[in-house]
């Protein structure tokens, strides 16, 4: 009886042992997100949420889009988004705060499921402890929402329909998910294509008002929290002549030289695109030994590129970040571990720029410029790591191959001759 008694505690404290990093990863993201919820739904710290509620009121409650507003800059399937808490009882503040953390809680859902087919619970850990970094920008934006889309698109890269299917509901929401398809494995191409094109077909037949979104993104400058910013914001600590002013929802470069910006900008995104659109057809082809860890480790190489060569860098697209580099820690072979690092020190610093030092940086102050600076160059600096990883283990990978086949070329069986 008493060896009986001592075999049950052995097992029963292994069993406590085995589930008490689940309990602890899940204790966590409950108090963590319970504070966010408290913070992130006080009236004045509400961000844009505020926007969304008058844009629900004089439009989309009426069942037409605010085009008229040039602060309205997100694809036809945003308005359905902003549209639901504006349906649910209670304020929309609250509404839209309980939408966003339920969209969280899916995501650390998925990549726990994730950590059990892979292994590694490093994924689901990174996104419950890299949201709290963000602050309330992670819930009082629409960007939780297509973060977790794509979060579940990624994680579902051997269903190419159904991976297609979620790609296109995230690319309606916002643009930026379509730069998954640079993680779309050699085979899947045919399944995903489909149903994305029919996804996009379907808002492309939303013309007029619908699409007012794009004429408005592409008035925008260049913001001064962007990369590309960063030369004339130090510059202005010395003397540019030319100005901040605030255009269609942000604070934005004006006068003298700020063209180049943007200029600078395009010319990046177009050498970017053309970049992924040959990784794309050499994958394709398999021209490229293509490994599963790919499937995420691109999308976010690509991810960190376009948020380095953008105009326009909001503190919240830090979340696309978090949300990508989690997909990619879920797995055990991935090559972007220093990105996901760097990317959240990153996160760190923009929260002291925004919303912490954002009054001194408007005002011209050197140390939040100094601190805005070095974020940028660090996510420089994790775009550039993210890229030759990846092409490294695609490179490494494709040599062994040639090496594998000289090999068996070699010694191959030898016929031997008569006599």
């Amino acid at each position: 009886m008493a060896a009986d008694a001592v075999a049950s505690g052995l097992r029963d404290r292994r069993v406590w042992r085995k589930h008490l990093p689940s309990l602890a990863l899940w204790a966590l993201w409950l108090v963590s997100r319970t504070v966010l919820y408290l913070i992130g739904t006080v009236p004045r710290l509400a961000g844009d949420v505020g926007l969304y509620q008058h844009w629900y009121v004089c439009c989309l409650s009426r069942h037409a889009f605010p085009s008229a507003d040039p602060m309205w800059q997100y694809p036809p399937g945003a308005g359905f988004v902003l549209w639901l808490p504006g349906r649910l009882p209670g304020s929309y503040l609250n509404d839209f705060a309980l939408l966003a953390i339920g969209c969280d809680l899916a995501v650390t859902i998925v990549l726990v499921a994730a950590s059990r087919r892979s292994g590694s619970r490093a994924g689901a850990w990174y996104w419950v402890c890299g949201v709290p970094v963000l602050g309330p920008l992670a819930i009082d934006r629409l960007d939780m929402i297509p973060v977790m889309l794509s979060v579940t698109a990624l994680c579902a890269a051997g269903r190419g329909g159904i991976r297609g299917g979620v790609l296109a509901a995230a690319t309606a929401v916002k643009a930026w998910p379509v730069m998954l398809l640079a993680g779309t494995a050699p085979g899947q191409w045919r399944r995903i294509l489909p149903a994305l094109a029919a996804g996009l077909t379907a808002i492309a037949f939303l013309r007029g008002p619908t699409m007012s979104f794009l004429a408005h993104q592409d008035a925008r400058g260049t913001e001064i929290e962007s990369a590309v910013a960063v030369p004339f914001m130090i510059w202005r600590l010395v003397g540019w002549h030319g100005s901040i002013v605030y255009k269609y929802g942000a604070w934005q470069l004006s006068g003298e030289y700020s063209g180049l910006a943007r200029d600078a900008s395009r010319v990046s995104l177009l050498l970017i695109a053309a970049s992924v659109t040959v990784w794309c057809l050499l994958t394709a082809r398999g021209r490229i030994q293509w490994r599963p860890v790919f499937a995420a480790d691109a999308p976010l190489a690509v991810t960190l590129l376009v948020l380095v060569a953008s105009p326009v860098l909001s503190p919240q697209y830090m979340l696309w970040a978090v949300g990508l580099a989690a997909v990619c820690l879920a797995a055990r072979q991935t090559t972007q571990r220093p990105a996901a690092l760097a990317i959240l020190t990153a996160a760190l610093l923009t929260v002291v720029v925004f919303p912490t030092g954002w009054q001194s940086l408007l005002g011209g102050s050197a140390l939040v410029t100094g601190i805005l600076a070095a974020r940028d160059a660090l996510l420089a600096v994790a775009a550039a790591a993210s890229c030759w990883r990846l092409l490294s283990a695609a490179r490494s990978r494709g040599e062994n191959r040639v090496q594998v086949h000289e090999v068996s070329r070699r010694s191959g069986p030898r016929v031997r001759r008569p006599g």
